[in-house]
């Protein structure tokens, strides 16, 4: 408590006590009222207080932007507004979405597109969901809204990427060789047992040459 919390305090009191004296009206019941003033007074100053810090520095502390982005992450499959989360918090919408894009860099709209496409991914990952279930769970009203939306930031649709991760986690798929692969093989092959031959024809001429040589000498 502040000294000028209680000099507040004190000349609210004065004032209350000169009212009460001039209507010569004093009991247990005008103590409790007064305590109850005096304490109303103290919390408003504390209140005053705590807007003008918050006027200083608009962001969100670390405790109100913790408990937004749980109330996001709680209630993806849902349309989320502002007002919503910003009543959750204790916040105008306003003051609320000022805060949260100051401390993230992100309006609260853009953050809660990327919380559902987040999970989107994951549970496209898994096979016993089907499209139109996903799109349910992220939020979206229909398949064809959650396919647009997925399109849109991704560059690709909720199918095509349920495709890859398929295919990423079952490694590479092994694929039976083209007709070109077995010609290349083929003339390949061709072509080394017609070296081996010219070389093993090469060395047989020269066996007998040099054996020639040897009887003519």
């Amino acid at each position: 408590m502040t000294l000028s919390k209680v000099e507040h305090a004190l000349g609210m009191m004065r004032i209350y006590l000169v009212e009460c004296a001039t209507q010569n009206d004093w009991g247990d019941h005008r103590a409790d009222e007064l305590a109850r003033t005096i304490a109303a007074c103290l919390r408003q100053t504390t209140e005053e207080s705590n807007q003008k810090a918050a006027e200083r520095d608009p962001r969100l502390s670390r405790d109100v932007l913790r408990r937004a982005v749980r109330f996001v992450n709680d209630n993806l499959d849902s349309k989320l507004k502002w007002d919503e989360i910003a009543s959750d918090v204790g916040l105008d919408p306003f003051t609320f979405g000022r805060g949260f894009k100051l401390s993230t860099g992100m309006t609260p709209h853009q953050y809660i597109i990327r919380c559902r496409l987040r999970r989107a991914m994951k549970l496209l990952a898994r096979e016993d969901l089907n499209l139109a279930d996903i799109a349910l769970a992220v939020g979206c009203s229909c398949q064809s809204h959650f396919t647009t939306l997925f399109r849109k930031h991704l560059g690709t649709t909720p199918g095509a990427f349920r495709m890859a991760a398929r295919e990423r986690s079952q490694g590479p798929v092994r694929r039976p060789p083209s007709i070109a692969a077995n010609v290349a093989r083929h003339i390949r092959d061709t072509a080394s047992l017609a070296l081996a031959r010219s070389a093993n024809g090469c060395e047989a001429r020269l066996v007998g040459a040099a054996t020639r040589l040897q009887n003519w000498t």
